[in-house]
């Protein structure tokens, strides 16, 4: 693997956020936003329950970063450097961006996950252009929807798989552009 201190450094700002690569010093913030049930909602089992979990995730994203020149960010606010949460796209399997986000609560409804969305959007694009960017989400998180809608994906697919979700959750697909037949295909599968 790639040192990360062998990768540029790739700090973003946008109008309102400062988006640095997740680093191992980030960890603790990391773990506190991933561990907090109301983050989870959507998908209870999802959170994390012991912080060796949260070292995993933040090791695999700085290994994706490390291969394929873009991942995960720590945002924090450009006024006070405050940690709001997690965002960005890491490569998949499957060959697409996902593009992720997590917000912790207090930031909620300020247009925070929007802003690092696109700016997620927009490095993928400088990065790779000819890598879709996708995002995946349950029906019973509306307005992850949004987020996606607004950062320029659609609606590529909804319905179920053999992955458990609550009890009348469907989940989606969503993509910046068409999608191949095997990129769909794996898509679905790992909704």
């Amino acid at each position: 693997m790639v040192h990360q201190l062998l990768v540029p450094p790739q700090e973003i700002r946008t109008d309102r956020l400062l988006l640095t690569p997740l680093s191992p010093r980030d960890v603790d913030d990391v773990h506190g936003l991933f561990a907090d049930a109301r983050t989870w909602t959507h998908l209870p089992a999802g959170r994390h329950r012991s912080r060796a979990q949260t070292v995993d995730l933040v090791q695999r994203k700085i290994g994706g970063r490390a291969r394929y020149g873009l991942g995960s960010w720590t945002v924090r606010s450009l006024a006070d450097r405050g940690f709001l949460g997690v965002a960005g796209v890491d490569m998949t399997a499957g060959h697409v961006w996902n593009l992720g986000y997590r917000f912790v609560p207090g930031s909620w409804g300020h247009g925070y996950a929007t802003e690092a969305a696109r700016a997620a959007v927009a490095a993928a694009a400088g990065a790779a252009p000819d890598v879709p960017v996708t995002g995946r989400v349950l029906t019973n998180n509306t307005g992850s929807a949004v987020v996606l809608r607004r950062a320029g994906l659609s609606l590529v697919w909804q319905g179920t798989t053999a992955a458990a979700t609550p009890a009348g959750v469907e989940r989606q697909v969503w993509a910046d552009r068409a999608l191949t037949a095997e990129q769909h295909d794996w898509l679905v599968a790992h909704a």
